[in-house]
């Protein structure tokens, strides 16, 4: 077992004791040949946690790659930095700490790719935070889109999960109706949503 696969295992094993949200190795597995096939020179990332998909980018995009991830919780975010460092991909990674909302208006600079795996409830503010960093030909992956299942599910949603249903059902609308976005769902993991812009 190599450096890495040690440490993303170590990291799944630590979320499952945890109860900590990451995305499952597929989706991990996605990303790096999304990236390898999109090639970006700037990458965004939209919720940190401990640095599990930022290993899994940052791996696939090589150097020279820049990527800027933002995490909200001080905690998480330094064990995401130890994790980077145990991956060897802490000269990779730019990891601010704070509220995305008020991070991410502050970035001057265009991204070719953003992964957005965040607060579900504010994905559309996201979106349109995002859009304007976001170039012709840009992607934005947004996970957690069918949120186990409950988006797509008919009948009485419990009033502590409606909220939230809802809100990722208003953003799978934007998306597929966005003028200025070509978008599509995929049903991996918790379900993706990938958008290009047009």
């Amino acid at each position: 077992m190599d450096d890495l696969t040690y440490v993303l295992r170590d990291i799944e094993e630590k979320a499952r004791q945890e109860y900590l949200p990451i995305i499952s190795p597929e989706v991990g597995k996605f990303l790096r040949i999304l990236v390898q096939i999109k090639r970006p020179e700037r990458i965004l990332e939209v919720g940190t946690a401990t640095g599990y998909s930022t290993i899994w980018l940052a791996r696939a995009a090589g150097q020279g790659v820049e990527l800027v991830t933002i995490e909200r919780d001080e905690e998480r975010a330094e064990r995401a930095k130890k994790n980077f460092h145990k991956a060897g991909i802490s000269g990779q990674v730019n990891l601010k700490i704070g509220d995305a909302l008020e991070i991410l208006p502050l970035l001057r600079r265009s991204f070719d790719m953003v992964f957005i795996d965040a607060a579900k409830g504010q994905y559309l503010n996201y979106l349109e935070a995002v859009l304007e960093l976001l170039p012709s030909g840009g992607v934005i992956i947004a996970d957690n889109v069918l949120y186990r299942g409950y988006v797509r599910k008919k009948g009485l949603i419990k009033h502590k999960r409606r909220t939230m249903v809802n809100r990722l059902k208003e953003y799978i609308d934007v998306i597929m109706n966005h003028e200025l976005l070509e978008s599509t769902i995929l049903p991996w993991g918790d379900g993706l949503a990938i958008s290009v812009r047009r």
